[in-house]
């Protein structure tokens, strides 16, 4: 389960979303040379887009596409995780957090589904907005787990180590959106 992924991807949205805005014209290597560098986990930016075939022919609306589907296959996973943990976990405020974190998932992927509609309109401030509401979703749940009770200390580095690259793809989701599109 991976949140950094999650927050990662809504920045690259983000930084995509005004690429698509100032009309980039650019081939799809030299997008990706653009974006990346530019947002939170150049590595991780770099890791999506080569690992999806799409890539070598999209233009910016196109990495945003798969920027989101990256960032909701993430959330995705540590949503199924969350649910895991929630289900074997004691009453708790540990558990409690748990909930809380599956209640901004939820939210995140939607906003994130959202945001990828909204890709296919020239709506990019919206998906943009969008795309940033799904990074504060996620980061609210580490924050979530930052305010846990010291007997917790472990379940806090655990989750945060499952979670850092579901928030990193939220935040690259976000950065693309509003960098390149808006």
């Amino acid at each position: 389960m991976d949140f950094s992924c999650s927050r990662s991807s809504s920045l690259m949205v983000s930084l995509l979303l005004v690429l698509l805005l100032n009309g980039s014209s650019s081939q799809p290597c030299d997008l990706v040379r653009t974006i990346c560098p530019r947002t939170i986990n150049n590595i991780l930016c770099q890791q999506i887009f080569k690992s999806d075939p799409r890539s070598a022919t999209a233009d910016v609306k196109g990495l945003a596409q798969i920027a989101i589907d990256a960032g909701e296959a993430s959330a995705n996973q540590t949503l199924n995780t969350l649910g895991s943990l929630f289900n074997s976990t004691p009453a708790s405020p540990l558990k409690d957090v748990y909930q809380t974190c599956i209640r901004n998932y939820e939210t995140a992927i939607s906003k994130l589904e959202t945001a990828k509609n909204l890709l296919l309109s020239p709506n990019y401030k919206s998906a943009s907005r969008l795309a940033s509401d799904a990074t504060t979703n996620i980061l609210s749940c580490d924050t979530s787990f930052i305010l846990l009770p010291d007997p917790y200390g472990d379940a806090i580095l655990s989750f945060y180590d499952l979670t850092r690259k579901s928030s990193d793809l939220a935040r690259i989701i976000e950065r693309i959106i509003v960098g390149f599109l808006v």
